[in-house]
């Protein structure tokens, strides 16, 4: 026997998962970078001449995980447009989400551990504005609205949080 209930879906339900994995994300990440800080120590504001390969690597990793993971999040997007079923659609921003979290995450992880193995305080700026656009970037029912073509139908089942549309 399966449970019906179990296999339903409602707008409240995905939002509150999406949200639960975007604050693990996010406060994981954080929490490292305030641990990392707190334990710091001579922190240094400006670059020496015998500065690290770091200083090349965290700049451009940032931008590629800014840039990679805005490009992979549209070209995921598209596909899911094409989608005809509703869970389908749903799954697949999801997916497209974690990884568009991911992609900056795993950029401020490498700041943040530039910036415990130099002390330089770029780096933790760095990692501190990828971890403000994560943040940023919190899903609400606006957003995934505004991503994913819904039908009318499918709009008002995610602004009235009914049962799951055919």
């Amino acid at each position: 026997m399966t449970n019906s209930k179990a296999n339903t879906i409602t707008s409240k339900d995905y939002l509150f998962s999406l949200s639960i994995i975007h604050a693990a994300l996010t406060i994981g990440v954080l929490l490292f970078t305030i641990v990392l800080f707190i334990m710091g120590n001579d922190l240094i504001l400006g670059f020496t001449s015998d500065e690290s390969i770091f200083i090349y690597i965290v700049p451009i990793v940032a931008m590629i995980s800014y840039f990679g993971s805005q490009y992979l999040f549209n070209k995921q997007l598209a596909n899911v447009v094409k989608r005809n079923t509703f869970k389908e659609k749903l799954m697949l921003y999801q997916q497209a989400c974690i990884i568009r979290f991911a992609f900056l995450e795993g950029a401020a992880f490498l700041s943040s551990v530039s910036f415990m193995l130099t002390n330089n305080v770029f780096y933790l700026v760095i990692s501190l504005l990828l971890i403000l656009y994560l943040i940023k970037l919190r899903p609400t029912k606006k957003k995934v609205m505004g991503d994913l073509s819904f039908s009318l139908e499918e709009q008002q089942w995610f602004l009235i949080d009914n049962k799951e549309p055919k």
